[in-house]
Order: structure tokens, then C-alpha cells, then sequence
């Protein structure tokens, strides 16, 4: 009996709970991840080159219905698995309902705090797909405004070998911002674009009714804290001159802060680039020498 009870255990362990993983493992307040059993890399998450990424909108109606994906990401992995659950930010106590919009890939398990999770299924572990993977799930929203809800998720990219080693943790949160917060959609420049210094362009924005003021910020390069271009622009605001500062990156980006007497939504651009023209001098900010 030992025998059989340590062989199932064994077999578990290896198996990497392809099933889906127990409830509670998602980095939310007071859970644990899958770095617990999967190791090989350490306790911490996101250690990896990958990612893990949601995409949901920006703010949530009372009973509104929105889909999420989640997004996988790990280039030469070949095995994949999920986990979330949605919680009110200041208390967190689970918020509004999470729903199963593919049973082939997707299942909900409850745990023993009350909290409702969504995973993957044995069939969306997606075994042999390479390089990355993704679920889409859905979540009914509570009935009332209950301030911003808080989106919880670990992924794991396994190296398919059927085991618990050789796989990579990612965890990531993001927040839908309830009803009272205002929005705000960054529509000029969206990322991608290549501008000259000197280069006068017109940054252009959209946000809810509610949002009172607006701050626009300069981020010149990754990971480079923020230049204010302005700040405290009046409600009607949906538009700003700007001048392209005399720098050069690869990677400079643009946001908008919308704020109202509840709280505040930022919307960035992706990245863009400041290149001086082959001809133009360092201070030459209309290319004539």
C-alpha cells in the first residue's frame, strides 16, 4: 500500500499537474506560485526572457461581461499552463464572476478561502506548441461599483518533458479601473513612429467625461523616470503641442494621466524613436544646418 501511495505521489510530482494546478497560486495576497513545486529556477517568478501578459479593458460597467486573454510567452517552450482570480483591490475579496468561454482548454476550481480561479485544462497545456500560448476566459463584473479589481495570474512555460523541472514561472496583476475613475486613450503618437528633435507634433488623447485634469509625461528611454510636459491641463483638454526634445533613443515613450476626485488612469504609448536627420547638427532643430 505504501508502495502504490508513493508511486501516485511520485507520479503527480511528474506529471506537472497537467490537469490544472490546486486553487490558490497565483501571487494574490497570502498565495504562493507554481515556483513551489516548479523549481529549477528559484522561488521568484518572472526570472525567465518570457512573459506573461493580460489584456482586458481598461475600466469595468456594473454587470458588464469582458473577455480577457491571457498571454504566454517563452521562446523554445513547448507546454504551457495558467492560473487567476479576480479581487477587489482594497479588500481583497473576490470580485464578480469569473466565466468559462472554452471548456476545452479552460476549467474553474474553487478554494478554500472562497476565491473562484480559471486554468487550463489538460488539453490547454497546448503540449508540443512552441514559443508561446493563449486563453481566453471571460468575467462578469460585480453589480455595483466596488472601487478597482485586481486581475491575479502565474503561467508556467514547461519544456514539455513531463516532469516539474525545466519549467519557467511567470506571475503578473492588473487592475480594471471601476466605473468612478475616469479612462484615457493615448491616440497620437501610439508607438512605432520615428520622430527628429526639434520636430513639432501634436499629442492627442481621449477620455471619459468624468476626468478632470490631465498630466502629460516624457519617458525618454526603458526604464527612465518621467519628464513632466505638463500638468493640471484643464477637463476639455484633448490635445498638446509638443516639441521632440534634442535626444536620441530607440525607446522613448509617451503618457497621459487622467485624474478625477476618485482616482487617476494612465494611458502610455508603445514605444517610439527620436533619430536626428543624417544632415541635421546637434541644436539644428529645422534640418538647415
Amino acid at each position: 500500500m505504501a508502495f502504490v501511495l508513493g508511486f501516485l505521489a511520485t507520479g503527480l510530482v511528474a506529471f506537472g499537474l497537467s490537469t490544472g494546478p490546486p486553487p490558490g497560486f497565483t501571487q494574490a495576497p497570502g498565495e504562493g506560485t507554481c515556483t513551489e513545486c516548479h523549481d529549477s529556477f528559484g522561488e521568484e517568478t518572472n526570472r525567465g526572457p518570457g512573459e506573461l501578459i493580460l489584456e482586458h479593458p481598461a475600466r469595468y460597467e456594473p454587470g458588464q461581461i469582458m473577455t480577457i486573454v491571457v498571454r504566454l510567452e517563452h521562446a523554445g517552450q513547448r507546454r504551457w499552463g495558467f492560473q487567476l482570480t479576480a479581487l477587489v483591490a482594497d479588500t481583497s475579496k473576490p470580485a464578480g464572476e469569473l466565466l468559462v468561454t472554452d471548456p476545452l482548454h479552460t476549467q474553474l476550481v474553487e478554494g478554500p478561502n472562497g476565491r473562484l480561479y480559471i486554468e487550463h485544462t489538460r488539453e490547454g497545456t497546448f503540449a508540443g506548441k512552441r514559443d508561446q500560448a493563449q486563453w481566453v476566459v471571460a468575467w462578469r463584473a460585480p453589480d455595483r461599483d466596488l472601487g478597482p479589481i485586481t486581475l491575479y495570474a502565474t503561467g508556467n512555460a514547461a519544456d514539455g518533458d513531463g516532469t516539474r523541472l525545466g519549467d519557467w514561472i511567470y506571475a503578473t496583476e492588473s487592475t480594471i479601473a471601476p466605473p468612478s475613475y475616469p479612462t484615457a486613450t493615448l491616440r497620437f503618437p501610439r508607438g512605432g513612429e520615428t520622430f527628429r528633435p526639434g520636430q513639432p507634433i501634436i499629442i492627442h488623447w481621449e477620455a471619459s467625461s468624468n476626468a478632470t485634469s490631465f498630466d502629460v509625461l516624457f519617458f525618454p528611454r526603458a526604464g527612465a523616470l518621467p519628464l513632466v510636459i505638463a500638468s493640471a491641463l484643464p477637463a476639455p483638454t484633448r490635445s498638446l503641442v509638443w516639441i521632440v526634445p534634442e535626444i536620441s533613443t530607440e525607446s522613448a515613450r509617451l503618457a497621459i494621466l487622467a485624474f478625477n476626485d476618485i482616482g487617476f488612469a494612465l494611458a502610455e504609448s508603445k514605444p517610439f524613436r527620436i533619430v536626428a536627420s543624417p544632415h541635421q547638427q546637434p541644436g539644428d532643430v529645422n534640418g538647415d544646418g
